[in-house]
This record gives C-alpha cells, sequence and structure tokens, in this order.
C-alpha cells in the first residue's frame, strides 16, 4: 500500500479556478433615422427659424412702405437663409441636435459612427440643404434610394441620421401623421408666399404698382395746370416727366401692358392698371 506523506510545515495551497469569461455583450444594431422622420424634423426645424423671421420681416417691410426696392426684399431673404444655415450648423456638430431632430428623436453623426461630425462638416451640411432643392429637390429623393437612409447633404457633410432612442408604435404613427400636415401646411405657405396676394414679393409688386399710380396722378395735376384740364394721353404725360424714355420703362417694368387706362371726365379721373405680380392685381388712382 502506498503511504501519502503530507509535509505539515508547507501546507498544501488550494488552486483557485477562474471564473469562465464572460462572453462580450452584443453590439447595440444602429437604427438609421426613416425619410419621414427627417421630414418632419427638417420641417419643424425650417418653421423655428423662417416664422419668426418672416413675421420680423413683413413687418419691417410694411413699416418702409412703398419705397421698399427689390434688392432689399432679396437681402432680407438672403438673411433668412444665412440665419437657418447658422442653426443647423451649430447645432448639427459637436454633441448637440436642433429641435427639430431631438423633438423626432434623431441626431447627425459621422458616416463611420465614430461620433458627431465636427463644425466645418456640418457646414457643408447645411449647404446641401440648398443644393437638393437647386436640383428639383432630387437631393433629397437620394434617401428613398440609400440603405442608410443618406440625402445629398449626408454626402456631402459625411454623416448619416440615426435613431437616439426608441419609439413605440403609437410614436411612430404620430411622426407619420405630423408628417402629412406638415408636408401640407408647408405647401400652402410656400404658395402663399411666392403667388399668394399677401405675400411679400407680391405685395412689392403691387405697392410699386401703386406708387406709379401716383406719379401718374401728379403728371395730371401738372397738365391740368398747364392746359386746364386732365389728358387720357400716356405719351402726353410722359413728356412732362423731364425724361420721357425712363418714364416709358418705368411704366413698362412696373405695370402689366394689359389693362391700363385712364378715363377722363371733366375734373375727374381715374387711372387703372394692372400690377406685374403673379396675379396682376388691379390697382387704381382717382382724383378728388
Amino acid at each position: 500500500m502506498i503511504e501519502k506523506r503530507i509535509n505539515i510545515m508547507e501546507p498544501e495551497i488550494p488552486t483557485l479556478q477562474q471564473p469562465p469569461a464572460e462572453e462580450p455583450a452584443e453590439k447595440k444594431q444602429v437604427e438609421y433615422a426613416s425619410v419621414t422622420e427627417r421630414f418632419v424634423a427638417l420641417l419643424i426645424d425650417y418653421g423655428v427659424v423662417f416664422i419668426p423671421a418672416q413675421l420680423i420681416a413683413r413687418v419691417i417691410l410694411n413699416i418702409m412702405g412703398p419705397i421698399t426696392e427689390l434688392w432689399q426684399i432679396a437681402s432680407i431673404f438672403i438673411g433668412i437663409n444665412l440665419l437657418f444655415i447658422l442653426y443647423e450648423t451649430i447645432l448639427s456638430s459637436g454633441d448637440r441636435v436642433t429641435l427639430g431632430k431631438a423633438l423626432v428623436g434623431i441626431a447627425v453623426v459621422k458616416k463611420d459612427l465614430s461620433g458627431p461630425i465636427s463644425l466645418p462638416r456640418a457646414f457643408l451640411r447645411a449647404i446641401g440643404y440648398y443644393f437638393s432643392a437647386a436640383l428639383l429637390m432630387c437631393g433629397f429623393l437620394l434617401a428613398f434610394f440609400d440603405d442608410k437612409h443618406r440625402a445629398l447633404q449626408d454626402f456631402l457633410g459625411g454623416s448619416v441620421v440615426v435613431q437616439i432612442r426608441e419609439k413605440t408604435w403609437m410614436e411612430r404613427t404620430m411622426v407619420r401623421l405630423l408628417g402629412g400636415v406638415l408636408l401640407v401646411a408647408f405647401a400652402a405657405t410656400s404658395y402663399t408666399q411666392f403667388f399668394g396676394r399677401g405675400g411679400t414679393l407680391q405685395q412689392f409688386y403691387i405697392r410699386r404698382a401703386q406708387e406709379h399710380l401716383g406719379k401718374i396722378a401728379l403728371l395730371e395735376e401738372a397738365h391740368y395746370n398747364r392746359y386746364g384740364s386732365y389728358t387720357n394721353d400716356l405719351l402726353r404725360l410722359s413728356l412732362l416727366s423731364g425724361d420721357p424714355v425712363q418714364f416709358q420703362r418705368d411704366t413698362q417694368k412696373v405695370l402689366y401692358p394689359k389693362g391700363f387706362k385712364i378715363g377722363v371726365q371733366g375734373n375727374y379721373y381715374k387711372i387703372s392698371a394692372r400690377a406685374r405680380d403673379a396675379r396682376n392685381t388691379p390697382v387704381y388712382f382717382t382724383s378728388k
């Protein structure tokens, strides 16, 4: 029988068993923002900047009145768009998100998902919105065909738009409904702004036509003081302006060719014309 000897001076040290290595947690799959979510966020951001800015611009233009020049309207329009670019640039870079994206639950990150985009990249991305619009919205249509839903501005900025929180079925449905409502509101607002009678640009054309009728009325008064009667001959009135060639050019520039008429009856006259706005709005001037 083999005898096992134990050295009591050197007690046996039990071996510690290493716990089994934990398997790495499964990497969370990134979910890219849908086209609808991106569209809703963009329209919210558009409204945040453009609605207050346009209200302020309209107040300024109303204060300026008929003396408003087209370049002044263009300057205000450019300024509003520069404000939108600044808004998108600052709030799409770093760890920031725009108000629209925060409400929808999406954010802009680098295309390799390594982190937020830089300020220069965010600027290029903001400019990309205007390139997309200039291409008849084709830049936005790319999002329907790209597997990551990237539009032209994302390719320019080297970015993708991802989900930053999980959404319930109800939230997704509400986003789709909100997208439809905002689309209708955006289309109606754009039509009113550029073609509707209350639009800033249309009001400019109407005010300019009314101002020109006022100049014609002054020439009528000058004709009356010189000859003792009013006249319905525009050419005769232009000779009293001091620069008949420029006067005729201004008339053609401001008033629609058809519809101009001067009605004279004794000591009374009425000037009728149409402005060069989208609707050729009728404008009048009547002697007192």
